[in-house]
């Protein structure tokens, strides 16, 4: 049985490379924009926009460690993994 890849590739007669590397592009701009949207939504939510400015709340007394630690957590972790997508991103973009 044909990959969809190999149907595509036959049917509308694109390179396999070049189908490849434009589904890679695209996923990474998906990605990109459901991490922007994850984050956005931490982030609202204690209104900040940034870890760091997250960060700098719970120093200040602002926000509590037991009310936020669970989603410091997980914002840093969004937002390293945006930051890996856009390197990736922009290296698919310059090829």
């Amino acid at each position: 049985m044909r990959s969809l890849v190999q149907l595509v590739e036959k049917e509308l007669k694109i390179p396999k490379k070049q189908l490849v590397e434009e589904g890679v592009k695209h996923f990474l701009t998906i990605e990109l924009k459901n991490l922007s949207i994850e984050i956005g939504k931490l982030s609202g939510r204690y209104g900040v926009s940034s870890f760091d400015e997250m960060w700098d709340k719970l120093e200040a007394g602002e926000i509590t460690e037991s009310e936020c630690f669970d989603d410091l957590s997980k914002l840093e972790y969004l937002e390293l993994e945006r930051e890996k997508v856009v390197k990736l991103l922009q290296k698919a973009v310059k090829k």
